[in-house]
């Protein structure tokens, strides 16, 4: 006889009470469970009975309201966790520790060894050598101090001109002027300074000097620089300010050119054409005649 197959009944829904409590004796037995095999905890947490009905509550009160839902922008504490920007400067010049040592110092920096007392009692008197070395008063910083101050004597004429005229270094306002009044003034000033070093070192002519013009504007060229220089070391004397040596130029010799071997020692050659003056002629001639005489003696 076949069984007969009917459905099968469904329970009755449990109530919240009941499933709460199958769900702490469940947590209870797994505890002790846990607690038999490890050791015990410390204290238990559990959860209030209304805490899920309380965040389903929740849940449908933000979807029921529109206007909460809506985005406030970033609170304080999505501030505090935005990473800052990092700022690196490249204008200022770092330059590296390892740079300015030595090779024997790099050595010792590089090795893993650790630094001995004779090391550096050696650096200590190394750097005592370098102080005793600069201490003389024929060092090499003494040395340029003395150049620096020779160019500035001999350069402080173009300084003073820099100004609005010639006698600006006696005015009193020389000393309330921070910049030059004349337009492009610190051009000329490193132009003409230039030019002086150059001829100090050795230079035959002057960079500034032009090589052709008129000679009424020439000379006149000249005699303005004289009086000028002249006005400038008189007032200068009076007012008992030191200038630099005036340097006399000597009128320059112009050395006769030496002949070539191949050219005549009579005359002159232009191009293809000797020319020879009358007193050249006349001078062979009265030669010629001493030596004629000269041997009509001898004869006898």
């Amino acid at each position: 006889m076949t069984a007969a197959l009917g459905k099968r009944k469904r329970g009755a829904p449990k109530e919240g009470g009941e499933r709460d409590a199958d769900k702490a004796q469940l947590q209870a037995l797994l505890q002790r469970h846990f607690e038999a095999r490890f050791k015990p905890l410390d204290a238990t947490f559990s959860q209030p009975a209304g805490g899920e009905d309380e965040d389903d509550d929740e849940d449908d009160e933000t979807l029921s309201d529109p206007s909460e839902s809506e985005w406030d922008g970033i609170s304080g504490d999505e501030d505090d966790d935005t990473p800052k920007v990092q700022v690196v400067d490249y204008t200022a010049s770092k330059t590296d520790a390892t740079a300015t040592m030595s090779k024997k110092e790099l050595k010792a920096y590089l090795s893993s060894k650790p630094p001995s007392h004779t090391a550096a009692a050696a650096s200590q008197s190394n750097l005592t050598k370098k102080s005793s070395d600069e201490s003389p008063e024929d060092s090499a910083a003494f040395l340029a101090n003395d150049l620096a101050l020779q160019r500035l004597i001999a350069e402080s004429h173009i300084l003073s001109a820099a100004g609005g005229n010639a006698s600006h270094y006696l005015s009193t306002a020389a000393a309330a002027t921070s910049a030059n009044t004349r337009p492009f003034a610190e051009g000329r000033t490193r132009l003409k300074t230039t030019d002086m070093r150059i001829q100090a070192l050795g230079a035959k002519e002057s960079v500034l000097a032009q090589a052709k013009m008129p000679m009424n504007m020439r000379k006149g060229i000249i005699k303005y620089a004289e009086t000028k220089e002249d006005k400038r070391r008189r007032e200068a004397r009076e007012n008992g300010i030191v200038l630099e040596r005036a340097v006399k130029k000597g009128r320059v010799q112009k050395k006769r050119s030496e002949r070539a071997v191949d050219m005549p020692s009579v005359g002159k050659m232009r191009g293809a054409e000797l020319k020879i003056s009358a007193r050249e002629i006349r001078a062979i001639e009265a030669e010629g005649k001493r030596k004629e005489k000269g041997g009509r003696r001898r004869r006898r």
